[in-house]
């Protein structure tokens, strides 16, 4: 259920315009301008979201008179800063991360759904920890508006004031959390179109593949099988036969395709070196080598993960010739799987990943499959060039659990 449209605030009676905020005047500018900039930002099409976004905390920030913004989004690791603005000669934030668990006070607040205005260091209880970051980052004064995601705590948007106290008058409080509202309903609404997005691109995909992919090998089955029938020639037979394989190996891939971007909704702890292990067996050859090292336990789906290593595997396996030596083993934040075949060169590393790249002739749709299932865990596949010119792919974002 979406907050926003219960909080638009009508301006109310000043605090008698005292020094510090505005009245009734400033308060009816603030309500113009949340009316506008919530008809901006909801309308947004994901790919100008962003602008939009740090133009709502520009507009928002120079009428409070504030010195910086902030919008933090609940994510796995904590909350991840995705806009933010500051005035001229003013530095930005640096943090990325907004690290709630060592701010209890606020945490215990913000988590609550509670509007944390901050006039003063003083309004700090003196044990807190926030005061050791106003104090960091030169803060004097600072609102902090809670992000309600489906009656969930999404993140929080804040605005600092550097320099001096400010108090804060309720109305103008009021007015703010509708701003925090209307940002946590339209990145929810962004969120839901990216994937909508990428959902489709998909079903443009799986219908491209059958519509081309596999006509092709079933005509030469069509054709190779009439002649066969005329002539009886084992040949042509033969060909049927090749093709005939192709095209389960085909349909194989394209049903992992087609489920590839769905994401891992009921994750298992799992010992990523017995995955590895698992899959090596199924692709293993009495030529090749595997030389693993020990990764440790996560949390995902094993038998995605070990279709994603079969993959890579037999990737290198097949591109890397009789003789090839397979390693796998950690780096920081991930794992890597190497490789000492001939690599692939750099012109085409930015193109591995995207269907139908092959250079043997194959499917082209393995290394997608790869990707995709990485993605669907919130990890991130790269390549470089191995130790040995070898390929090389690093996968990182990947949580390591005891």
């Amino acid at each position: 259920m979406d907050r926003f449209p219960e909080r638009v605030v009508e301006p109310g009676p000043s605090s008698n315009g005292e020094a510090g905020h505005p009245g009734d005047s400033g308060h009816i500018q603030l309500y113009d301008i949340v009316l506008d900039t919530s008809t901006s930002l909801m309308s947004a099409e994901p790919d100008e979201f962003d602008t939009k976004l740090r133009w709502v905390l520009e507009s928002v920030g120079t009428h409070i008179g504030a010195d910086r913004g902030s919008v933090f989004q609940s994510m796995a690791e904590g909350h991840e800063r995705v806009a933010s603005w500051s005035t001229d000669g003013v530095d930005p934030v640096t943090r990325r991360r907004a690290e709630l668990d060592s701010l209890e006070w606020l945490q215990e607040r913000l988590e609550q759904f509670d509007n944390v205005p901050i006039g003063r260091l003083e309004d700090v209880p003196p044990r807190a920890a926030l005061r050791t970051r106003f104090r960091e980052d030169d803060i004097s004064a600072a609102v902090f508006l809670p992000i309600v995601d489906n009656w969930s705590f999404g993140g929080f948007v804040v605005f600092d004031v550097l320099d001096s106290p400010r108090e804060w008058s309720d109305t103008e409080v009021e007015l703010l959390r509708t701003v925090a509202d209307m940002i946590g309903h339209s990145l929810a609404r962004v969120r839901r179109e990216t994937k909508l997005e990428a959902q489709n691109e998909r079903l443009e995909t799986f219908a491209s593949v059958i519509s081309h992919d596999l006509r092709n090998p079933l005509n030469v089955v069509t054709g190779s099988l009439h002649i066969a029938q005329q002539n009886q020639n084992s040949e042509h037979l033969d060909r049927a036969v090749r093709a005939a394989n192709r095209m389960d190996d085909l349909v194989d891939q394209v049903l992992k395709l087609a489920r590839r971007g769905r994401d891992v909704s009921d994750p298992q702890r799992l010992d990523l070196d017995a995955v590895f292990r698992r899959a090596w067996e199924t692709v293993e050859t009495r030529a090749t080598t595997f030389e693993p090292k020990p990764i440790g336990h996560t949390d995902g789906d094993p038998e995605r993960l070990r279709e994603a290593f079969e993959n890579l595997f037999r990737n290198a396996i097949e591109h890397g010739g009789e003789s090839v030596t397979v390693r796998v083993g950690p780096i920081d934040g991930g794992f890597y799987v190497e490789d000492d075949g001939p690599g692939i060169p750099e012109s085409e590393r930015e193109t591995v990943f995207d269907r139908g790249y092959t250079t043997d002739g194959g499917t082209g749709l393995g290394l997608a499959i790869v990707q995709s299932i990485f993605e669907a865990h919130g990890w991130s596949i790269g390549v470089c060039e191995g130790s040995d010119g070898g390929a090389r792919f690093e996968v990182t974002g990947v949580r390591l659990v005891e």
